[in-house]
């Protein structure tokens, strides 16, 4: 199979995952990573395995993270498995489980970045963080925040082929149901803004209120709920079902402690500050 070959496969493939009921945004990840790998073989050649070798060599010398890597590898071999082409799948970096979470927004950092939020008239992002810490939810599931939806405390969404329920505190019901009058929303979806947008104003909100920008974006905030929600109620039982998680294996990821933390658990170790002698 050729490279010419492999780009009507794509075409196929793409239906086929359409039929597998891939959400649109996966299935353009999808043509995007396994695009990019065809255009990196050699024209007029068979694709051989050290191709495929080759194409990730070339991604570890770029600018990629692991992780990254590791996706793009997945994405091909998956594809390589769909055209009958097992053999030629190669091997995912191997990396070390980390004990420790990456960057996570604080309490303090929260609040400072609810009140720059306001002061930069962003009461739309305001609102959006609030959501998130408060209900622990994925960003993509900001489309189920309804006009209808908030007249309760609970309710349905569904997210990755699953359904859940949200769960709403009074306050925040409250706050969202003020919001919508004051928006002048009847009816419909109250957020209606993509993620690159969130994104940015997050920093820009960030740099405004002069917290870590590594920390802000919005999986920190969920990961935020979740150790707030343990500190408080130690239930990963009940925090999997808040999250949405079908494993308690991926819910504890999300309460593992950062860095920092852990180093300021050492500095205040009984014992530790003793008198030299």
């Amino acid at each position: 199979m050729d490279k010419g070959q492999l780009r009507i496969k794509l075409g196929a493939y793409s239906q086929a995952q359409t039929l597998l009921e891939r959400s649109p945004v996966t299935i353009k990840k999808y043509q995007r990573d396994i695009r990019a790998f065809i255009e990196y073989l050699p024209d007029d050649e068979e694709i051989q395995k050290h191709h495929v070798l080759a194409y990730k060599d070339s991604l570890c010398q770029g600018q990629y993270k692991t992780s990254s890597i590791n996706n793009f590898i997945t994405i091909v071999n998956t594809f390589l498995k769909w055209c009958e082409l097992s053999d030629h799948r190669v091997r995912e970096i191997k990396t070390q489980q980390k004990s420790s979470l990456p960057n996570v927004v604080s309490e303090s950092d929260v609040s400072r970045l609810l009140r720059h939020a306001k002061k930069l008239e962003k009461i739309e992002l305001y609102h959006i963080i609030k959501i998130i810490t408060t209900c622990g939810i994925r960003i993509s599931e900001l489309e189920s925040f309804t006009v209808s939806n908030i007249q309760g405390f609970t309710f349905t969404t569904y997210n990755k082929g699953k359904e859940r329920e949200i769960i709403l505190t009074q306050e925040l019901a409250r706050e969202l149901r003020r919001y919508c009058k004051e928006k002048g929303l009847m009816e419909g979806k109250i957020f209606r803004i993509s993620y690159s947008t969130i994104y940015r104003h997050m920093k820009q909100v960030a740099s405004s209120a002069k917290v870590d920008l590594k920390r802000v974006h919005p999986h920190s905030f969920r990961h935020f709920f979740a150790k707030e929600f343990m500190n408080q109620y130690n239930n990963v039982l009940d925090l999997a079902d808040i999250l949405g998680h079908s494993s308690l294996e991926t819910t504890r990821i999300y309460t593992r402690s950062t860095l920092e933390e852990k180093r300021r658990k050492l500095e205040n170790m009984k014992g530790r500050k003793r008198d030299a002698r």
